[in-house]
């Protein structure tokens, strides 16, 4: 039976768990996280970062991989990270960002991607199974009597996160023997930020419009909230969200690492591959002290060499504020208008297997291209991510904002939940307000979604085949909401590739799920991307036409499912569809 409202954030760089036991007043609570943290040494964190390392057979003994639950086969965590700074080919990080790889599969064995040849390569989807292994086994450890398989769990995804990534994410779940809802991370740091206030009503008025900005390790997510008037009430919709953007704290690293490194070769000094891990790291620590004290002029770094004295053989070099105002604040934070858009870059022929970074790495001007979008000014901020840790980078990008939506917007900034800890505690705060109650952040349609049928009307010569749309999701339909059946019954084609037309309405008259637009009407509806896709015959010959009922709900991420239920059998087709993307 169910005890607990569980939150998980899985995030690129570290994950965290929060939950709340059932009872209205039930405080929300962080889990400490077993971990390894050196050999044979395991300390309860925060937060699990999330690496995963696969030490040589010599490099520890088996009592060094001992955690509470048993013995580990790949290091997950602080040691992972650690270890992994020192060697190449061993670490694998970011494995989330994979998920959405437009050129690799998930369950294409590619990580790490400078894997040695004695270590065998896995998979985006593996990786997102151990990552979720490990928080499940440390939930079990302190709640052996409430295992986790039986709480209320949420899970958190970037908003952006592709129908790929999302049913991978799912999978892993499921595997583990969970069933997780998923909700967007910037709309769980915007719950977080509600849990928090003792009169959320009191800090918003009818018409405001939050712009939540996540930046976290490897990603950035926008979205936009409105604070609506329901029948005199204040009332919370989402109303835009933005593209996926991998861009992110890491990346600020790596300019950092970048920068080093071409100095240390000016001096003569020439990093070796694995050496850079190290570095990276190096650079990162300097970046957090520079940025925590403005009043440290510089910062050492220090990249490990091989030898015989690690002090004796160290290779050093030092970061100062400059490097900071020009690599960070000046390269990711700069002072742009509104309409500026993203800017593409000349790319090379050939290209290493990586992520699909972003060309632009001025965070600000993606901001600028998602509110152009919008065609909305916000009047209210929420701030999330590590990179928000320093005060320096809040104010400047306050700074930013201001002067992006003009100074006769008077921009308020919004006090942040704890940044590195919001998405987790915003999740089990989402669940907790899901059956308690509490004020809920409406994600409606802002239009009705259509299916195209194939029409019953004879062919006309000179004429395309009639097309009528049916209705299968209304306007203002909540995501997340129940399923519901199709009035009518439909003929399904199996066994071979074909294709499906979506439209979606002009107005914001909300029509009946099932209603029919006839052919000669269709051309009103906007037609959307059309979806083509192969479904298998199963027990039907290829190509056969199927009699089934179809249902439709769309989940919390905005993806519309369509489901289509042979009523001779227990077969089942599924058809899903974007619907943010339109």
């Amino acid at each position: 039976m169910s005890e607990y409202f569980v939150g998980i954030d899985l995030g690129t760089t570290h994950s965290a768990v929060f939950y709340a036991e059932k009872g209205s007043d039930s405080a929300l609570k962080q889990l400490q996280i077993p971990q390894l943290t050196a050999p044979g040494r395991v300390e309860d964190k925060a937060l699990l970062p999330s690496f995963v390392y696969f030490p040589h057979q010599t490099e520890l003994l088996e009592s060094d991989r001992l955690l509470p639950w048993g013995q580990c086969t790949h290091i997950v965590g602080s040691l992972a990270r650690e270890m992994g700074a020192k060697s190449q080919g061993r670490m694998i990080q970011s494995a989330k960002s994979w998920l959405c790889h437009s050129r690799v599969a998930v369950d294409e064995k590619v990580l790490p991607v400078d894997a040695l040849e004695e270590i065998d390569k896995t998979s985006p989807a593996q990786v997102t199974e151990w990552l979720i292994q490990h928080l499940v086994k440390a939930w079990d450890y302190a709640y052996p009597d409430s295992p986790i398989e039986h709480q209320h769990l949420v899970i958190t995804v970037p908003a952006s996160f592709d129908p790929a990534a999302r049913a991978t994410t799912e999978a892993a779940a499921q595997k583990l023997g969970l069933k997780a809802r998923l909700i967007e991370e910037p709309l769980a740091a915007f719950y977080a930020w509600l849990s928090e206030q003792e009169n959320w009503t009191e800090s918003l008025t009818v018409g405001d419009h939050i712009l939540v900005v996540d930046v976290g390790g490897g990603t950035t997510d926008l979205s936009l909230i409105q604070a609506t008037d329901n029948d005199g009430a204040l009332a919370l919709e989402r109303v835009s969200v933005g593209r996926h953007i991998l861009l992110g704290g890491d990346n600020m690293d790596m300019a950092l690492t970048y920068h080093v490194a071409g100095q240390l070769a000016q001096q003569g000094t020439q990093l070796e591959p694995w050496q850079i891990s190290g570095l990276t790291q190096g650079c990162r620590e300097a970046k957090e002290r520079l940025l925590a004290n403005p009043d440290i002029p510089e910062a050492t770094v220090v990249v490990p060499s091989r030898g015989r004295s690690l002090f004796n053989n160290s290779i050093k070099a030092t970061l100062n504020q400059q490097d900071l105002q020009t690599l960070i604040l000046d390269g990711f934070f700069p002072n742009v208008q509104m309409g500026e858009r993203a800017q593409a870059q000349p790319r090379a022929g050939f290209a290493a297997i990586n992520l699909d970074y972003e060309s632009d790495p001025a965070i600000t001007r993606h901001i600028s291209e998602f509110l152009a979008n919008t065609q909305v000014l916000p009047t209210k901020v929420l701030l999330n991510g590590g990179v928000f840790n320093a005060a320096v980078i809040r104010d400047l990008i306050a700074n930013r904002l201001q002067t992006l939506c003009g100074s006769d917007n008077n921009l308020e900034m919004l006090s942040p939940s704890h940044l590195d800890h919001a998405v987790a505690k915003g999740a089990a705060y989402y669940e907790q307000v899901q059956y308690e109650g509490g004020v809920k952040v409406k994600n409606g349609l802002a239009a009705n979604y259509y299916i195209g049928v194939a029409s019953p009307m004879p062919a006309i010569p000179g004429m395309a085949a009639p097309v009528d749309a049916v209705c299968v999701a209304p306007f203002g339909l909540e995501e997340g909401s129940e399923e519901v059946m199709l009035p009518s019954e439909f003929s399904l084609v199996v066994g071979e590739q074909v294709t499906f037309r979506f439209f979606q309405s002009n107005h914001n008259d909300a029509d009946q799920v099932g209603k029919v637009i006839a052919s000669f009407s269709v051309p009103a509806l906007k037609e959307l991307p059309p979806l083509s896709v192969y479904l298998d015959a199963k027990d039907y010959k290829e190509g056969e036409m199927v009699r089934v009922c179809v249902s439709a709900h769309v989940t919390e991420l905005g993806l519309l499912m369509l489901q289509a239920h042979d009523v001779n059998s227990n077969n089942v087709w599924e058809i899903e569809f974007q619907t943010r993307d339109s």
